[in-house]
């Protein structure tokens, strides 16, 4: 089942060319410090079974750390609790995911004790109401 997983997670990057621009990127929210903006692209939510795949981008509005200006993601969320994993992870070096790509990995196979489920809350935290939301998607 890894494998097959894996393998579909693998093709699923393959099959997207990984500029942002291509993406059709729905705003979810700002941060309250008003220091990132979330987005996700409805067009990319896959759903098998319980869980939904989909693209995510983050925003860095202020405090710029390492010249990342923003991120592109793929990501996957298990909707019966609410728990998340990152398959991909590119940064950029411009805003909304332009410019040069500063690091392009896939978790699993460069940092596999990275790709593990991470809980966020829908009432607590952005990211989990996002999620509550892409869960929401047929």
């Amino acid at each position: 089942m890894k494998k097959i997983f894996f393998m579909s997670s693998i093709f699923l990057f393959l099959s997207f060319n990984l500029h942002a621009a291509n993406f059709n990127w729905t705003k979810y929210n700002i941060t309250v410090t008003e220091e990132s903006e979330w987005y996700y692209d409805r067009q990319t939510i896959l759903k098998v079974g319980n869980y939904r795949f989909y693209w995510t981008l983050i925003d860095y509005l202020k405090d710029i750390k390492d010249d990342v200006y923003s991120v592109v993601g793929h990501h996957m969320v298990n909707c019966k609790t609410n728990e998340t994993k990152w398959i991909t992870y590119t940064s950029f070096k411009s805003p909304m995911g332009r410019g040069i790509a500063d690091l392009d990995i896939v978790i699993p196979e460069v940092a596999p004790e990275s790709f593990r489920w991470d809980y966020f809350s829908p009432e607590d935290t952005i990211y989990g109401g996002m999620l509550k939301e892409i869960c929401s998607f047929n």
